[in-house]
């Protein structure tokens, strides 16, 4: 895939930001996997979504003599508007990468020698399931551990660790959302809000990102927002790609729970709050009032570097355009150990407004599930189904990170998701218990978990590390075993839920049959897995076909039907509100917890944290000669998962580190200079980018690079990785901690 092609139509904006893109024309549609002859004069579309990230956009794959050469937003999906992001567009670079994995392999050198033997499946398999039963008899179940990023291969990856009787399976979400995920539950029983960006009048970011850390649906409806003339402040020490675009507040790191809590105090004390929907839907209002009383303005300028007069003006200007304002809750994983707390206080503040169940507010999701409490609601669509398992065994220990123990913080970690950070501690430390195996799907912990030295150090301590992927990451490139899975691009996976205002049904199909005929999707991988390891019983399908199939069945939708359109929403269904039309509307059905109401004071973390309302809690400033160090993302990358991805390393293919002018000159530094970068025991070698858009006492990088493993050819070697000079910290809630650690730098 030539560049030149790849770059055509693309704007590549100020900042290191890459503009969404779209376009479509009318296409054939056919099977790209029946053996027909295809000329290639003839276009055909397959409807799928994408996996360059977790947000799984849907999409329009463009197919030609049996190649995918082009990829664009769906055209029928109103959220999305027929566009998707660079990382979206890149994905035929990946597909027909030479540097993927192609064949399944185990190791036969030293760990982190990279040598391997490639072998068969069955080889595979049968080496996976005697080590793994090896540990099982030797430890228990629970010293098996799972990790992978989140999405629809969930159920058949946990599948093979439930079945091993382990109570330590986990997402990667605590080194991204957890905070808010636990804030959202404590507040209102669950965890499935979202913002109405695209009809509000004002917007005020924590340190949130959309025109870099894109979500396509959510980027284009902050878009709409402001060309419709909402107002957008941005407090982050950093001068972002989204704070171009509004008031930008360069507030002082781990201070942000100080400027929301003044903004409470304000609108408490001008009474510019809706006493009404406080009066009918909350709980434990007093007591927040109590705990802001002292949080004033002046205080929190002395806290957060932000002068008390536009702390005033932006408490006002947010509480006049109430309820079509929004106090974002944030996105990427917590600065500090207590950031769950800020974003409790967050989503107080925007219950102040009345500001749930309304356009240009918080909702919560509409799945089925959801309209059948709506009697005028429930006729347009009716849920997926499940495919059948039987039990699993349960486990004879609890869980490493203490996930669901009363009385603890424990209690308010989120269980399926867990405090993945846990894993490295207790294979090293052994407590509570050891970890022995370490099975990882899609998720790279040296890049992705904090203290990569300390992650190293975990994977020489495993009997067996298993890594399933598309590329020899650094994760595999430690492993035991490596398994190729296949792009999404050749894949099938179950139908995904990605309801927002209506329900949304979303297929994943292949486009192409397989590049390497030696890699499986994923699915297929641990149901022949399972079967090799006689736990069979627990993958009830054939194919992934079959599967699809008895998902739809009780949606009277079928496979046909979402191979052909890719994405469903129920035809003639509005945009639902339960409070558009009636602004005393019962919020039960809303609400998740017993109380039934929007829980501003929490029993239950108050009897985790002793904090039933949020309290604020001063971290240390940088002394004199060191500096705060942060991170953040790339528009034209995704986290750990990218960075070798041909076109996508040709446009941004390392990092920098971003300082500001004074402090450069402070310490006789040049922009473009070589430098050091020490947190103490740890050093990591740069460029240095001098820029005023940070502030003096900050310095950031993008998240991403600094890949160890040789076979990354592209990105082996390439930038700063920041987790490598981060420690390994667990959060209160799990939550991975990334913007408390203090850095000096030096010319090299």
């Amino acid at each position: 895939m030539k560049r030149r092609n790849f770059l055509k139509g693309v704007l590549y904006g100020t900042g290191g930001t890459m503009a969404v893109m779209g376009g479509f024309g009318t296409f054939n549609r056919r099977d790209p996997l029946k053996a027909e002859a295809i000329s290639e004069d003839v276009e055909t579309t397959v409807f799928s979504s994408c996996e360059m990230c977790r947000n799984q956009c849907p999409i329009s794959v463009k197919v030609r003599d049996g190649k995918v050469f082009k990829i664009d937003g769906h055209p029928n999906d109103e959220a999305f508007g027929g566009v998707i992001c660079a990382r979206g567009n890149a994905g035929p670079s990946l597909l027909y990468d030479p540097q993927r994995i192609k064949k399944p392999m185990i190791r036969t050198g030293e760990r982190g020698e990279g040598k391997f033997k490639e072998v068969s499946w069955d080889e595979a398999y049968t080496y996976i399931a005697d080590n793994l039963y090896k540990v099982k008899d030797e430890y228990g179940g629970e010293a098996i551990a799972l990790a992978s990023r989140k999405g629809p291969h969930d159920w058949f990856f946990r599948s093979i660790g439930k079945a091993l009787g382990s109570p330590n399976v986990f997402s990667h979400e605590a080194t991204c959302p957890m905070a808010r995920t636990v804030a959202l539950d404590t507040t209102f029983g669950n965890e499935a809000f979202a913002a109405d960006y695209g009809n509000a009048k004002y917007i005020i970011s924590i340190g949130r990102n959309w025109f870099e850390g894109i979500h396509v649906a959510q980027a284009r409806a902050v878009s709409k927002a402001l060309s419709n003339g909402a107002k957008l402040v941005v407090l982050d020490p950093r001068f972002s790609v989204t704070a171009s675009k509004g008031e930008w507040l360069p507030i002082k790191a781990t201070t942000d729970m100080a400027f929301v809590m003044a903004m409470a105090n304000v609108m408490i004390q001008e009474k510019l709050y809706d006493e009404s929907f406080i009066s009918q839907y909350t709980e434990g209002f007093d007591k927040w009032a109590e705990e802001v009383k002292d949080k004033t303005p002046d205080w929190a300028e002395k806290e957060t570097g932000i002068p008390k007069e536009k702390i005033i003006r932006i408490s006002r200007e947010f509480a006049a355009a109430k309820p079509k304002a929004i106090l974002d809750f944030g996105w990427r994983t917590g600065y500090a150990t207590n950031d769950y707390q800020l974003r409790r206080a967050i989503m107080i503040v925007n219950m102040m407004i009345g500001n749930l169940e309304v356009p240009g507010g918080y909702y919560r999701t509409k799945p089925a599930s959801f309209l059948k409490d709506f009697p005028d609601q429930a006729a347009y669509a009716k849920g997926l189904g499940n495919v059948k398992q039987p039990s699993f065994p349960t486990p004879t220990k609890g869980r490493i990170d203490g996930t669901g123990v009363k009385g603890t913080l424990g209690q308010i970690i989120p269980a399926y998701d867990g405090a993945v950070g846990q894993i490295v501690e207790s294979i090293i430390t052994e407590k509570p218990y050891p970890i022995k195996a370490w099975l990882v799907h899609r998720f790279n912990p040296y890049i992705s978990i904090t203290g990569s030295p300390r992650v190293l150090e975990a994977f020489e301590k495993l009997d067996l590390l298993v890594t399933c992927d598309v590329y020899m990451t650094d994760t595999a490139y430690y492993s035991d075993v490596v398994l190729p899975e296949c792009t999404y691009l050749e894949r099938y996976e179950p139908v995904f839920d990605m309801s927002g205002l209506t329900p949304k049904y979303v297929i994943r199909q292949p486009a192409v049959p397989l590049v390497y005929p030696d890699t499986k999707p994923y699915w297929q991988i641990y149901k022949e897995l399972g079967e090799k390891m006689g736990l069979g019983d627990y993958f009830q399908f054939k194919d992934m076909e079959d599967f699809i199939t008895q998902q739809l069945t009780s949606t009277g939708l079928t496979l046909a039907n979402m191979k052909e359109i890719g994405v469903w929403t129920p035809p003639g269904m509005k945009a639902f509100y339960v409070r558009a039309n009636d602004a005393q509307a019962s919020l039960d059905n809303v609400l998740g917890n017993k109380s039934k109401k929007i829980e501003i004071f929490s029993q239950e973390v108050e009897e985790a944290a002793k904090q039933g309302v949020p309290k604020y809690v001063s971290h240390p400033q940088p002394e004199e000669g060191k500096f705060r160090f942060v991170q953040g993302k790339v528009a034209v990358h995704t986290n750990a998962g990218t960075a070798n991805i041909p076109i996508l390393n040709e446009l941004m293919s390392t990092n920098s580190l971003w300082m500001n002018t004074v402090s450069c000159t402070k310490l006789g530094l040049n922009d473009g200079d070589d430098i050091v970068i020490s947190s103490g025991k740890y050093e990591q070698k740069g460029k240095l980018k001098m820029t005023e858009g940070i502030r003096p006492d900050t310095v950031f990088c993008y998240h991403g690079f600094g890949r160890i493993s040789p076979e990354l050819k592209r990105a082996f070697g390439k930038g700063i990785n920041d987790n490598y000079l981060i420690p390994n910290e667990v959060g209160e809630i799990g939550n991975t901690v990334t913007s408390t650690t203090f850095v000096t730098i030096r010319k090299a």
